[in-house]
């Protein structure tokens, strides 16, 4: 009876502890989806030389931050069409209809080597990345739309390139180099309610912050747009009180199954 009583002890012990670990795994490691909130870009208008930023909450409050730069310190940069930045599902789609994204439209560029700058930053590392670029195109006179400096930096403050970057439909856009020298140029005019000039980006991570620099590389620096999508991603889950409390349990069970074979072969 008494052996009996232990071995079901130490079954039942074990299923409580791995269902404790079941229920802790699922509880922190789930997809999450940022969707752009309507009008939700309140920050301003970033002038030449100055840096804008604005917190949206996925899961936590606060806890995707993005910033956008104007031509980094420069007194000289982009001139905004108005009331740009703003977020939005008409000015670019993506080839989608009601789906907001982060839209940057511009009148002119001072040159075409200044540059507007998006920053995504993460309260928590994550995995599993993806987003998309929409209409990358060109209009020869006017703008091409360049995307160049696309990198991520991971939880050990490492600067990596994006695991994956394709055109949506070809034509439209090309991508040469490769990891952090990936460059991507606007080749024709696309329509902007569809998907010919969208790339698709993803990092597998983890990575806590993402960025790119969008230029316009004709000499006719004219107007010229461009969106970002939804962000996809993983969290990654921090060490909590339910990681140690995992691994005394862990600990317990070892020690009590050790302690259960050394009765059971001094009998």
């Amino acid at each position: 009876m008494s052996s009996l009583f232990h071995r079901f002890s130490w079954c039942n012990a074990r299923s409580i502890c791995f269902t404790a670990l079941l229920c802790l795994f699922a509880s922190t490691l789930h997809a999450s989806v940022l969707d752009w909130p309507n009008g939700g870009w309140t920050a301003g208008t970033p002038s030449p030389g100055q840096t804008f930023a604005q917190s949206f909450t996925v899961d936590t409050p606060n806890d995707v931050t993005v910033s956008i730069n104007n031509n980094g310190a420069s007194g000289t940069g982009a001139t905004w069409l108005a009331p740009y930045p703003q977020i939005d599902s008409t000015h670019t789609t993506g080839g989608f209809t009601g789906v907001n994204g982060l839209q940057l439209v511009v009148t002119s560029e001072a040159t075409t080597s200044s540059f507007i700058k998006v920053v995504v930053s993460f309260a928590s590392p994550v995995t599993n990345l993806s987003f998309q670029l929409w209409d990358i195109d060109a209009n020869a006179g006017q703008f091409a739309d360049t995307i160049q400096n696309i990198q991520g930096l991971t939880d050990t403050s490492t600067i990596v390139g994006a695991t994956s970057i394709s055109s949506a439909v070809a034509g439209y856009n090309t991508i040469t180099g490769s990891g952090l020298s990936t460059v991507v140029t606007g080749t024709a005019s696309a329509a902007n309610n569809t998907n010919q000039g969208t790339i698709d980006v993803s990092f597998v991570g983890p990575i806590t912050q993402f960025s790119f620099e969008w230029s316009n590389t004709d000499p006719g620096l004219g107007q010229q747009a461009i969106g970002l999508g939804p962000l996809a991603f993983t969290v990654v889950p921090e060490m909590s009180a339910g990681y140690f409390v995992a691994l005394v349990c862990a600990l317990a069970l070892i020690s009590s199954e050790i302690s259960r074979r050394v009765r059971s072969t001094t009998r």
